[in-house]
């Protein structure tokens, strides 16, 4: 067939062979220009970088990394210059001349203008330093005609003036006015409450915060109040301007939701019995009650500490002991406040 006639002719396949080869070369060529422009396989080990001198560190690995600052911030718990934050994080692996964002510590800390407080109550004066990025260290209580009214405004120790430079973050103490009648204020419940808002519900509520104890080792973002000095009651009234004290454990130690259950129940119970107006001897004996299950169970998340804690009930014959001297009738008071004090347990 004259069609086909070519393929008995050497020139065929030669050329043919030389048109393989051409494409053998080309895509060789191809796979070699793509891994040398997507670097492949020279992948690096990220450097941790954090806290080191960024002219040093761009001087030294210019050839491996581009870097980029995206931020500077002002810190005193690394040194000026260097470098706070990096992405990719520490000991990624990336490749050669990967972009390495990074976030320095400026040299200088930033300032802001000192805001005017005087005049305002104390709620509005700590919504204004915040937006300013400042706070309150302290609150010192004067004679002054209105109550909870900034008086004056100081730090370290000297009035400072409206206007005047001061560094983000700094901490103030304020002269608040005790008002013309009660100097009195309620306490704030902190049971339960985490660690970064302890302060600032302290202070809103006319009080400074005292001694923190800590009863485990964690981070700061697992720290809840579990105790308070003076112990919180809804009707607790304590001089303005007084510290309180708190005792914080942490959240992976401590059953803070059953722990805070039981808080609840008692706080119910007691309002259930003032409405029924009951007996002032009553209502102290059902506080002490639940006084004496919530200190002496260790809300632990272990079954042997679980099971103890449920065995810790409320026994008539302990109370009818405590109160041998009074003239609590303690089966009756079961069925007066239609509620069975030994019947909290924890919620599996």
């Amino acid at each position: 067939m004259k069609a086909f006639k070519f393929l008995t002719k050497g020139a065929f396949y030669l050329n043919l062979l030389i048109i393989i080869a051409l494409v053998i070369i080309i895509i060789e060529v191809a796979f070699f220009s793509l891994k040398g422009y997507t670097r492949h396989g020279e992948e690096i080990l990220v450097p941790d970088f954090i806290g080191l001198n960024c002219d040093s560190i761009l001087e030294k690995y210019s050839d491996d990394f581009n870097f980029i600052m995206l931020d500077s911030v002002y810190t005193r718990t690394l040194p000026e210059g260097s470098l706070f934050q990096q992405d990719p994080h520490p000991n990624s692996k990336v490749k050669k001349g990967r972009n390495l964002y990074y976030v320095k510590v400026s040299e200088a800390p930033e300032k802001v203008a000192m805001p005017n407080l005087r005049n305002l109550s104390l709620r509005q004066a700590m919504v204004l330093l915040k937006a300013n990025g400042l706070k309150v260290a302290e609150l010192k209580f004067v004679n002054h005609f209105a109550k909870n009214a900034v008086v004056d405004q100081m730090f370290n120790g000297e009035i400072i003036e409206p206007g005047t430079e001061i560094i983000k973050g700094s901490e103030l103490k304020l002269l608040v006015g005790y008002g013309v009648d009660d100097k009195k204020t309620h306490l704030p419940n902190l049971l339960t409450m985490k660690k970064e808002n302890v302060k600032n519900s302290v202070i809103e509520a006319s009080l400074n915060l005292g001694k923190e104890i800590f009863d485990d080792y964690d981070e700061d973002d697992n720290y809840r109040v579990y105790k308070m000095d003076p112990a919180y009651d809804i009707e607790t009234l304590v001089k303005l301007g007084s510290k309180v004290n708190v005792r914080y454990r942490s959240a992976n130690k401590f059953d803070f939701d059953s722990y805070g259950r039981e808080l609840f129940k008692k706080d119910s119970v007691l309002s259930v019995m003032k409405k029924k107006k009951l007996s002032d001897d009553t209502i102290k004996y059902v506080t002490d009650s639940f006084d004496y299950i919530i200190t002496h169970r260790l809300f632990l998340f272990d079954s042997i500490s679980r099971e103890y804690d449920k065995n810790l009930v409320y026994e008539k014959k302990f109370f009818k002991y405590i109160y041998r001297d009074s003239n609590i009738d303690v089966d009756s008071l079961y069925e007066i406040i239609e509620y069975r004090l030994d019947n909290i347990y924890y919620e599996e």
